[in-house]
C-alpha cells in the first residue's frame, strides 16, 4: 500500500467514522458498531502509512493489538481523567462489543488489502 493511498484511506475512514457518530440513523450497526470497527481501520491505515512495506496480515495484527490495548487502557480509569478530546479519542468505558468490532475491522480490512494487493501485484 502506498503512502498516498494509506493517507487517503485514513482520511476517508475518519470522515465516515465521525459521520456515523454525528449523524445517527437509529440503526445499531451504523450508530455504534461501524464507528468501533472503523477505529481499527483507522489504526490500520496509520500503521500502513508509517510502515508501507509491511504485509497486510502484519498491519492487521498490529492494528488489532493497538486497538485492544487502548480498550484495555480504559479499565485503568485514567482516560476518564484526561482532557475531553483524549476521552473522545481513547474512550472511557471498556466493552467487549468494541473488541469484537475491532476484530471485524481488522479482519475485513486485512482481507480487502490482500485482495487489492494480489490484484495489483
Amino acid at each position: 500500500m502506498t503512502r498516498s493511498s494509506s493517507a487517503l484511506g485514513l482520511a476517508a475512514t475518519i470522515g465516515v467514522g465521525l459521520g456515523s457518530r454525528r449523524f445517527p440513523v437509529g440503526v445499531h450497526v451504523w450508530d455504534e458498531s461501524l464507528g468501533d470497527a472503523l477505529y481499527t481501520v483507522m489504526v490500520y491505515f496509520a500503521v500502513a502509512l508509517a510502515r508501507p512495506g509491511l504485509r497486510p496480515t502484519a498491519i492487521g495484527a498490529i492494528a488489532l493489538a493497538i486497538s485492544i490495548a487502548v480498550e484495555a487502557f480504559q479499565l485503568t480509569g485514567i482516560p476518564s481523567r484526561l482532557p475531553r478530546i483524549l476521552q473522545i479519542a481513547l474512550g472511557t468505558t471498556f466493552a467487549w462489543h468494541d473488541v469484537a468490532c475491532y476484530a471485524m475491522g481488522a479482519i475485513v480490512t486485512t482481507l480487502a488489502h490482500r485482495a487489492v494487493r494480489g490484484r495489483n501485484a
